[in-house]
């Protein structure tokens, strides 16, 4: 048996499990298997999803990000996620303040600030489809935004975010017909105030509602603005309580390739604790 060291970080109330792979020690088809095994509440370390660091492939790139949920799937991008293994890669003193890392949905920027600050570059959002009519089981119907930050997300404004069913309502629209093959994460949003939403968040992967979701509060504030409910930069007041800082520039409604650009994601990260596994 071989012994892996791990991290533990938490963003925001995303908890992630990270190993430095860059040696290429532990074979890529033992990810999915090792997520699944590692990610259980109580019978392992517990997390929403696994990441690892493995050596880049990409010129002008540090390092390759690869991210599973915690049921094993693949998973292109993960905000939070990446927030968190670029604060590690820089522990780690793999890269500098600044650093340019691949994902599987291209590559990315980040920015290490003081106060476990981390400031994250997106690429530009795509797939945007606005005023989607879904048809319930129950037979009614609700009016929802499609928008893909990386990974696909659907926004939902509502109310009364409190009284919502998240992991009932958001699984029922993550397997929806419309959504098929490949699905989509679900998140229902609250306007606060012009610069302020309430979001909470079913993830993909994770199957049920968690305490953030960095490409969601990013799809929900860019998708608030494009209806003229908040100007950028947006707060996004999380499950968790923690707040997460979009920013983003609108372009002309002219620009087909995407509704907006320069985006970003900031917010902190924890390094909680680091251990030791046997595979």
């Amino acid at each position: 048996m071989k012994k892996i060291k791990f991290a533990k970080f938490v963003a925001s109330g995303n908890d992630f499990v990270i190993i430095n792979n860059f040696d290429k020690k532990i074979q890529a088809k033992k990810y999915p298997e090792l997520a699944k095994k590692l990610c259980q509440s109580k019978f392992a370390i517990g997390a929403d999803g696994l990441l690892i660091i493995e050596p880049p492939t990409k010129d002008n790139c540090e390092f390759k990000m690869v991210y599973y949920n915690s049921d094993g799937s693949f998973a292109s991008m993960c905000g939070n996620g990446a927030r968190c293994i670029a604060y590690y890669a820089y522990e780690l003193e793999l890269c500098e303040e600044i650093v340019d890392f691949e994902t599987a949905a291209g590559v990315v920027s980040c920015q290490i600030k003081k106060n476990n600050m981390v400031k994250l570059k997106l690429q530009d959002p795509k797939d945007y489809k606005p005023d989607i009519n879904i048809k319930l089981e129950n037979g009614k119907e609700i009016n929802a935004d499609f928008i893909n930050t990386g990974v696909p997300h659907t926004i939902i404004f509502v109310d009364d975010i409190e009284k919502i069913d998240v992991d009932k309502l958001g699984r029922e629209i993550r397997y929806h017909k419309i959504f098929s093959p490949e699905g989509t994460n679900v998140d229902f949003v609250k306007v606060r105030d012009k610069h302020t939403l309430i979001i909470r968040t079913y993830e993909r992967g994770v199957e049920a509602e968690t305490l953030s979701c960095g490409t969601g509060v990013t799809a929900s504030a860019i998708i608030a603005s494009l209806k003229n409910f908040v100007d950028p930069p947006v707060k996004c007041v999380t499950k968790s309580g923690e707040i997460l800082k979009i920013g983003f520039k609108k372009n002309s409604p002219q620009d087909l390739i995407s509704p907006v650009s320069n985006v970003y994601l900031e917010g902190k990260v924890y390094h909680v604790f680091d251990g030791e596994f046997f595979v």
